[in-house]
Order: C-alpha cells, then structure tokens, then sequence
C-alpha cells in the first residue's frame, strides 16, 4: 500500500513540505512466523498435558480431545484464510491464555517465557511502513529507524521499487506495488530529490 498525505501547515512555503509518503512493505516472513508459533503452542499444549497425566488428573482424555480438535481446527482455519484472502490470523491471545495456564501448575517461568513470546511474536508479524516526509525517512526495523536526509546519498522509486540508497553504502530496497493506491513516481523521485538537495546530499 502506498499512500500520500498532505498535512495543513499555514507556516508551509508550499503544500509539498507538509507532504508524508507511507510505503507499506510485504512482510516475507510472516508464514515463517506463524509457523513457529504454531510449534510454541504444540509445545505448550504437550507440556501442560503431561503434567495433567503427572497428576493423574480425571479429565485428562477430554482435555486431549479438546487440546487436539482446537489446535487442528486453527490449523484448517490459518489454510482457508491463506488460500482464500493471503492472510493469517493473529495467535497472540492464545499464546497469552497459554502462559496463563502455567500459573495453574505453580511454574511461573513458563508463563514469563510465554510473555516474552507473545511479544516478539507480535513485534514480528507487525505492519511494515516506510514514511518518508521532507524532515526523515523512517524504515521499519525494531525499534524503528529514523534516517536523516543528510544521511542518504540517493532515494528513488522506479518501476515500484523504492531504493534508500545511504552514504555508508548500506542499501534498502523494497517491491511496494498495490494496485489499490498508486504513487505518481515522477512527483515523488522530485520531492526527494529537492530533500537531497536541500540538505546537501
């Protein structure tokens, strides 16, 4: 997604230095992502079912049952939302309610550790935008990254490619077609080039 915003700035010379790009980049590795957090939750689902069976717990087969038609019910629900919509559903709040259940076993680790996983999870799976405005450019790192325009040596857009092109000779480059809201190329490659510019890049 790629969108364009002007901002009312009555200090402004002109409506181009209020204006902010917004570059919404494909996240590669969300599938990877999901996978290992369907690994964490298997792990978590075996773990709390042995100690069930460790203490002879009375519900234990339909806690296998249930444990096992949820898990397998998420799985076919994560394939359907691939295949139909290009999307994943968000495991957060299971992983969550997971941690919590460690409490019930008095072993506090195991829902820190959920925690921690929780969070990263979420860090990973994430909306990545790169929002270039006439004061920076921020790339989506964690945390994010604000790169100044005396910093780079070269930003252009072409054929919906965007290339950060930096002084230390570090480069970012990123695929940001979407058919639903185009940039006009020619306007932005100027807008950046007045910014490199302006501060002597």
């Amino acid at each position: 997604m790629v969108k364009q915003e002007l901002h009312n700035n009555p200090a402004s010379a002109s409506p181009e230095a209020g204006a902010e790009y917004r570059f919404v980049i494909p996240n590669a590795r969300v599938l990877v992502y999901q996978v290992f957090a369907y690994g964490i939750i298997f792990l978590n689902l075996l773990g709390q079912l042995l100690m069930d069976y460790q203490r002879n717990s009375p519900n234990l087969k339909v806690s296998i049952l249930v444990c096992t038609a949820v898990f397998i019910l998420f799985l076919l629900r994560d394939r359907y939302l691939l295949r139909k919509k290009n999307t994943l559903q968000s495991l957060g709040i299971v992983l969550l309610i997971l941690g919590f259940r460690w409490y019930q076993y008095s072993i506090g680790w195991g829902f820190v550790i959920n925690v921690v996983l929780w969070f990263l999870y979420l860090v990973a799976r994430r909306q990545l935008v790169i929002s270039i405005s006439s004061q920076e450019v921020r790339y989506p790192s964690f945390p994010a990254k604000k790169i100044g325009w005396s910093e780079i040596s070269n930003l252009l857009l072409k054929d919906d490619i965007l290339t950060i092109d930096l002084k230390n000779n570090k480069i970012y480059q990123h695929f940001v077609k979407d058919d639903t809201a185009d940039v006009d190329e020619a306007a932005f490659n100027e807008f950046c080039r007045k910014q490199l510019t302006a501060h002597g890049s």
